[in-house]
């Protein structure tokens, strides 16, 4: 005897909701109120996902308190020199623009000329033609590189790393900033599915980010997975999994962004990945 379709229907959902999502009791849920200092947003990769994209930009448009800013490390398009896919990266991330700022690290699928035409036309945050700059919100500062200069791809070498000590220098001995978070979309150390293709001076770079006491994260996309890699007490993140196909075998293969939390009191900072149904994953401290 065959089932209706509509009782069909109620046991695929139910099934969909035990076995898919298991811990979930609804698929609206939202994330508790926060009772940290401030939060921020890290994500990467939407690679024309926008369906899911849209479903974690309306999560992250809905934490309270609202954090101070996201972050997102490139690949936001397919096919590079395409303006059409920066106008729907822009519209889907409508609920996020209402509430706080986005900076954006460029991705090797923003990069050819025509796209970089495009691109310093719609960050809109660039001081001048240079995709690598800073942002300090109080004790806060923040680096983003950029790993696809022409000539220069997958390494922070020439200008931008002179650039990027000084920076660093500077912070250093800085009083007024406590906490240091680096971004950049190609991973130093891959640990998914471009593994062994590090960046061109990726233990030069590692040596500098350990000289400086205050850097606590290096963020980083390409790879579409999430991944912790903990090298010599350095965390070096990966978040790939705001849209594209996902990379499986490595373990952290669902969609997701990241939330970073402060917690001044107690110097704490707090990750967690969350993934399309405001699911958290990944919860621990740095």
């Amino acid at each position: 005897m065959t089932c209706p379709y509509h009782i069909k229907l109620m046991f695929f959902l139910i099934i969909f909701v035990v076995v898919i999502i298991p811990g979930c009791t609804t698929l609206d849920t939202d994330l508790p109120r926060g009772d940290e200092d401030l939060s921020f947003v890290v994500f990467s990769d939407t690679q024309q996902g926008f369906g899911i994209y849209s479903m974690l930009a309306s999560n992250i448009g809905k934490i309270e308190p609202a954090p101070i800013a996201a972050f997102c490390l490139g690949d936001i398009m397919l096919r590079p020199g395409n303006e059409l896919e920066w106008l729907n990266f822009w519209y889907y991330s409508n609920p996020i623009t209402e509430k706080m700022p986005v900076y954006i690290a460029r991705g090797n699928h923003e990069g050819n000329e025509a796209s970089d035409e495009y691109a310093l036309r719609h960050y809109g945050r660039l001081s001048g033609d240079n995709f690598y700059y800073f942002v300090q919100h109080e004790d806060l500062l923040f680096l983003i590189l950029d790993t696809e200069i022409k000539g220069e791809e997958g390494s922070i070498v020439g200008e931008q790393l002179t650039w990027m000590k000084k920076q660093l220098d500077s912070a250093a001995g800085a009083p007024g900033v406590e906490n240091i978070f680096i971004f950049l979309h190609r991973p130093l150390y891959p640990q998914g599915f471009h593994q062994g293709s590090n960046l061109l001076n990726a233990d030069t770079l590692h040596q500098i980010f350990l000289l400086n006491k205050k850097i606590r994260i290096v963020f980083s996309g390409h790879d579409h997975f999430f991944n912790c890699y903990l090298k010599d007490g350095m965390h070096y993140i990966t978040t790939g999994g705001a849209g594209g196909p996902l990379y499986h075998g490595n373990g952290g293969d669902y969609h997701h962004f990241i939330k970073i939390s402060i917690f001044r009191e107690t110097k704490r900072i707090n990750l967690k990945s969350i993934g399309i149904f405001n699911e958290v994953v990944e919860d621990f401290d740095i």
